[in-house]
């Protein structure tokens, strides 16, 4: 992807990487050439390339505050230009986002990448190629498990090339990977869909992120991501294509829809096909959001290099990016954010902001990690759950934006020790804690007129809380409060009967019937103990 301040070849230099870039566009339907300077992450300027047009052997590059060493970088790291083109670009990008100490990693083990072999069926059938380029990769990392900037290298490549959607490339690897052992870990790394850290959140981690990205802090375009992010599991690249016009009302069904872009496979990248989208229908608070935010920035107006006005992406730079608008093919794109930009949007700026804590995961000095947010975490979230619920391998597929059931099959593989995971997590004593943390502001007096909202009631007399929601709720009432983020319980309201009632609804349920209710039922159920926990709290406190 380009970078804002990143200098190109100019259209009157010969590029010696044409070869390369020919590889990669037959593979991949585009290609984007490698750049002439770059901007590191502390702003230093570099050119990357010799008077010869190939790469410099090394690229000195200064880690502020602590060196400056010369980093090599190479063109060649394994017999595949396609292989060679995603190492490169991994080193370049990871050069101008990250600090020196990931170009450290890739500098030395992207050369591991020269033992890779593959078979001449694989470099024209992308099955093929996946199935290999795993095995190979797998091989790497345990032929060289005991040298930590090997097999992170490894980890980095692969990463970047699913989060870029490089053809052959897809979430099955990092699971692969993630199930290789390590000895200096001392443990056996668990599959990504088992792990705390960069695994599906539990229902008390959606729970928590639900409420708090209600907050004031939380701009309305960062809420509507995480709520895209959340509701359908879309990639950070579909985020990035996504355009106003993609939003519409049908006046027919009287809902909201979305078009999401398809990014996989040829024909489906980008929005060259205008029959590769999906369709889904948007919830009434998430299509308000959406269309609050594109009134807030219907005076932005961006213009290609003719004065023409350019398509108008959901999710916008805050300036044209200029190296697209040169390019009579990308200049429809100069003004949509890229998908980098977006994975750094919620692993940086939107984690620091929420600052919700991990109850799982300890940080070096052994207290509770930051909550790591990732649309990836969302997507292996959502594919769970519907697992969970009794899904089909096509109904996941086709949520997730697969091209077959193959591409879903450890979400099944797995699915026995996914419910033991989430079920344990849920009943564990940690979470309910730590309960006041969730509700922590939200409790409110009876009397508080301060909240504007409907008042929840159980009888004429007695009441729950208050309801902030000014659109029609279709879910149970007094049952699903306790799991939404709209709810704001009153201080001293009898949750704990409420409680009662949930129970013994959820355990009818689970007798009766094996649909999602019984998971809907199960966060009621959680967020109706936090409360109770938390109005304990709150007692003590005042005592």
């Amino acid at each position: 992807m380009a970078h804002a301040n990143t200098v190109y070849l100019s259209d009157l230099d010969q590029d010696v990487y044409l070869y390369m870039y020919d590889e990669v566009a037959r593979l991949n339907g585009d290609c984007d050439p490698f750049p002439k300077q770059i901007t590191t992450f502390f702003g230093q300027e570099i050119d990357v390339r010799s008077e010869s047009g190939r790469f410099k052997e090394t690229l000195r590059v200064i880690n502020l505050g602590k060196d400056v060493k010369n980093y090599p970088i190479s063109d060649t790291y394994s017999p595949y230009p396609y292989i060679n083109y995603i190492a490169a670009k991994c080193w370049l990008d990871y050069a101008v986002e990250r600090t020196p100490a990931s170009i450290n990693h890739l500098s030395f083990g992207l050369k591991s990448l020269s033992s890779v072999t593959l078979s001449e069926k694989a470099l024209s059938n992308e099955s093929t190629f996946a199935k290999e380029i795993a095995s190979q990769l797998s091989a790497i990392i345990l032929a060289n498990k005991d040298n930590q900037r090997i097999w992170l290298s490894v980890r980095m490549f692969a990463t970047y090339a699913i989060e870029n959607d490089f053809w052959g490339f897809n979430e099955i690897l990092i699971f692969k990977l993630d199930e290789i052992t390590i000895p200096s870990t001392n443990a056996k790394i668990r599959v990504s869909l088992l792990d705390h850290e960069n695994g599906p959140f539990t229902r008390s981690e959606v729970a928590e992120i639900a409420q708090a990205i209600h907050q004031e802090k939380v701009i309305t375009r960062d809420r509507v991501l995480l709520k895209l992010a959340m509701q359908f599991g879309i990639r950070p690249i579909q985020l990035g294509l996504l355009r106003e016009s993609d939003i519409y009302y049908d006046e027919k069904t009287l809902a909201w829809y979305i078009n999401i872009p398809r990014v996989k496979g040829r024909t489906a990248q980008l929005r060259r096909n205008m029959h590769n989208f999906m369709l889904r229908e948007l919830p009434e608070e998430l299509a308000s959001e959406i269309n609050s935010l594109i009134a807030s920035e219907s005076h932005w107006v961006e213009r290609d290099l003719k004065g023409s006005p350019l398509p108008r992406p959901l999710f916008k730079r805050r300036e044209a990016n200029s190296t697209f608008l040169a390019q009579k093919k990308l200049q429809e794109y100069a003004w949509h954010i890229n998908s980098h930009a977006i994975t750094n949007l919620f692993s940086q700026k939107l984690t620091q902001q929420l600052n919700l804590l991990s109850r799982h995961v300890k940080d070096e000095d052994g207290q509770p990690a930051q909550l790591k947010l990732t649309c990836y975490r969302f997507r292996y979230t959502l594919g769970t759950r519907m697992v969970m619920e009794g899904k089909t391998p096509e109904e996941v597929a086709i949520a997730l934006d697969h091209g077959s059931t193959k591409s879903v099959d450890h979400y099944f593989r797995y699915n026995r020790d996914l419910i033991d995971f989430i079920d344990d997590t849920f009943a564990s004593s940690v979470a309910i804690s730590n309960a006041v943390m969730r509700w922590q502001g939200y409790l409110i007096d009876e009397e508080d007129d301060s909240i504007a909202g409907t008042i929840v009631r159980v009888s004429d007399i007695a009441g729950l809380g208050k309801c902030l929601k000014k659109t029609r709720c279709n879910m149970h009432p007094t049952v699903s409060c306790y799991s939404c983020a709209k709810f704001r319980p009153f201080k001293d309201a009898n949750h704990e009967a409420q409680l009662q009632v949930i129970q013994v609804e959820r355990d009818f349920v689970y007798q009766n019937s094996s649909g999602p209710v019984q998971y809907q039922l199960d966060e009621a159920l959680e967020g109706a103990i936090q409360i109770v926990e938390a109005q304990r709290i709150l007692k003590e406190k005042s005592v």
